[in-house]
């Protein structure tokens, strides 16, 4: 399947859609974009910046290979001879319709509709930042009539594609008014810079790469088109799986869409994981019902799922996924202690355990199938398994803990790997760990589990009140040297081993203090022990903080984490 390339005027493809030769496949997600989206985006044309190229795919009107519809904004009686789906920029195209033709529709995030206007007093300044105004349509008042716009130098972008006009009436109107300004300014200075800006708009060309026509009941073409799009898309496979199913299983009677409304309204921690509306976590479920069903995750496969009994494995793919976060939220005894989502070392392990956690219950194992669990967990968490590309990890994963929930010599990869390169390598650290990766998330997760107390307060504090601060503050570690001499190097300072949870305020009563001056203002005297060694600060630790002994704080308490690791990883 060979796909074409063209470069097209974005004033064009409005028309198109406007004319219904241009429209969305059903399974396109909604306009969501907002007032300053679509301002930054005129901003990026007014500027001659690129916007990005727009994915479209061939069709027509006697063969529509999906259910479609038009741009929101755009009458549906509008519809007619459908030649081109827009399957990458529908955002972009829908917003500058919104801009150009200012339907009556609420933008995101407000009750009103808006309309859009450009600045000519900034555009001749070229400050284009300031040139685009927006205002709710039931407050422009004046601001739409021609006279008030000559007054102003105002023009509505929904002016623009008839411009030559406007500035016809425009020069009218000055040379009646202001016949010396007219002769000895306006040709000067105004209009070469408005005409610049015009053109650059009416003018302004995008790459469209389009996709032949395909039949999608052929599951080979589909797959064509998926792995076309996940090497142009930036969004890879949120879109080019989760959507082409959606519009595979749409003539099935299966309504991606209405399943996950369904599952997010029904699952507490999927709503509160997902912000309730994106479903770019349904490929997490696929993955999931993928792995249940005994098959790998990789693109191809998912877009190859068969309808059959598809709602049943949705649901129960959804509710084991619900399980799956559950357990890695929890700061239970049987938790992995993500207790917010910022916490969650990877997303992409959720599918995995949901398909572990199920494994179990339609087997009903026992206990030593969640130490296995535990052990890939921790495993996975601190040798960072799951970043970048992980379909096949994610696959042989699950295929290794089947195997070795039924033979206990069996020893996973993830393991086995966890052993080699942290429990037997002396060489591991957690000092050169400064940034929010996998393992300074795993950390914090074994803190949380470790059930932390703030350093003031008592037992009942609310656990995600707690955020993550520095025990030596960066202000304390200033004026420190290194055996040589050197100042403390920053990764050093934020390395996670001098990273804890506390509340915001007894990080703000600490302030600048060393340790040495913190500890008896802050920390209870008779508590001070099992706070801190809640902590993972035990009595070295401690002592090298009465100290202000820095180097030797970060070995202790290294010692004392990279310690429980191992116990997490050999169980």
């Amino acid at each position: 399947m060979k796909t074409s390339l063209d470069n097209q005027k974005l004033l064009d493809l409005i028309n198109d859609a406007r004319q219904g030769k241009l429209v969305l496949p059903q399974f396109q997600r909604n306009f969501v974009w907002s007032r300053d989206d679509i301002t930054a985006l005129l901003v990026s044309i007014l500027e001659g910046h690129f916007i990005g190229s727009f994915l479209l795919l061939r069709t027509d009107s006697d063969n529509v290979p999906f259910a479609v519809r038009v741009l929101e904004g755009i009458k549906p009686s509008n519809l007619l001879m459908p030649e081109q789906m827009i399957l990458d920029g529908q955002q972009r195209l829908t917003s500058l319709n919104y801009v150009f033709a200012a339907p009556n529709i609420p933008l995101r995030f407000t009750k009103y509709p808006y309309r859009f206007f450009l600045d000519l007093r900034q555009v001749t300044a070229k400050n284009f930042e300031n040139a685009v105004i927006s205002e709710r349509s039931d407050q422009v008042g004046d601001m739409l009539e021609r006279t008030r716009q000559f007054e102003t130098l105002v023009v509505p972008f929904t002016e623009i594609e008839n411009w030559n006009d406007w500035l016809n009436n425009y020069e009218q109107w000055l040379v009646e008014r202001d016949r010396e300004y007219y002769f000895h300014q306006y040709f000067k200075i105004d209009k070469q810079a408005w005409i610049e800006v015009m053109d650059r708009i009416r003018g302004y060309q995008v790459p469209t790469i389009t996709i032949p026509k395909f039949n999608p009941d052929n599951p080979e073409s589909l797959a064509e088109v998926c792995a076309i799009f996940e090497k142009m898309n930036s969004k890879g496979v949120r879109l080019s799986v989760y959507d082409l199913l959606t519009a595979r299983l749409y003539k099935d009677g299966i309504d991606l869409h209405a399943l996950w409304g369904e599952a997010v309204n029904k699952y507490e921690l999927l709503y509160l994981y997902t912000d309730g509306s994106s479903e770019d976590f349904g490929v997490y479920v696929l993955r999931a019902l993928a792995l249940i069903r005994g098959l790998d995750v990789k693109s191809k496969t998912l877009i190859n799922l068969s309808p059959v009994n598809f709602k049943t494995d949705w649901e129960t793919a959804t509710r084991f996924i619900e399980k799956a976060l559950a357990r890695m939220t929890s700061i239970g005894t049987d938790g992995f202690g993500a207790f917010e989502k910022k916490w969650l070392p990877y997303t992409t392990m959720v599918s995995t355990l949901a398909a572990m956690l199920h494994y179990i219950e339609k087997k009903k194992l026992d206990h030593r199938a969640y130490k296995l669990i535990q052990r890939w967990y921790w495993s996975s968490v601190f040798r960072e398994r799951y970043a970048g590309s992980v379909e096949s990890t994610m696959y042989r994963d699950y295929q290794d803990f089947i195997k070795a929930s039924s033979d206990s010599a069996f020893k996973p990869e993830a393991v086995q790997d966890a052993r080699v390169n942290i429990v037997e390598n002396r060489a591991f650290s957690l000092l050169n760990v400064s940034r929010l990766n996998s393992v300074y998330r795993g950390v914090m997760c074994l803190v949380a589990l470790r059930g932390a107390k703030d350093f003031r307060a008592d037992d009942a504090i609310q656990f995600h009140t707690l955020e993550d601060h520095h025990i030596f503050p960066i202000a304390c570690l200033a004026n420190f040297r290194t055996p040589e001499g050197k100042k403390i190097s920053p990764d050093r300072v934020n390395c996670v081993v001098n990273r804890t949870l506390i509340s915001a305020q007894t990080n703000k009563l600490i302030s600048k203090s060393c340790p040495a001056k913190y500890l008896d203002e802050i920390i209870p005297g008779d508590r001070e022990a099992a706070i801190l060694s809640s902590h993972y600060i035990e009595s070295d630790a401690l002592a090298a903080m009465y100290g202000n002994d820095f180097d030797a704080f970060l070995k202790a308490r290294e010692t004392a984490l990279i310690a429980e690791i191992n116990q997490r990883i050999c169980g």
